[in-house]
């Protein structure tokens, strides 16, 4: 039986704008490339809010991931 091949994770990108994700996830269909997007909050400094930014990870194929799972 043949092992099973991993994408390597290639780039990883932290964006803050909808149109960068866009064109993040536009570039990577162009390219055949896989990508995981997934949004998370960090902290914006000492006034205590909170910004939103999308964690972009670009493979070199199309990485085998349940939607639905909690782990990253």
């Amino acid at each position: 039986m043949a092992d099973k091949v991993q994408p390597k994770p290639i780039k990883l990108m932290w964006l803050n704008t909808l149109d960068d994700v866009k064109r993040a996830l536009d570039s990577a269909a162009e390219l055949g490339l896989g990508i995981d997007i997934s949004s998370e909050f960090h902290r914006a400094g000492d006034h205590g809010g909170q910004d939103a930014f999308w964690r972009i990870t670009l493979y070199d194929g199309i990485p085998k991931r349940d939607p639905d799972s909690e782990q990253r």
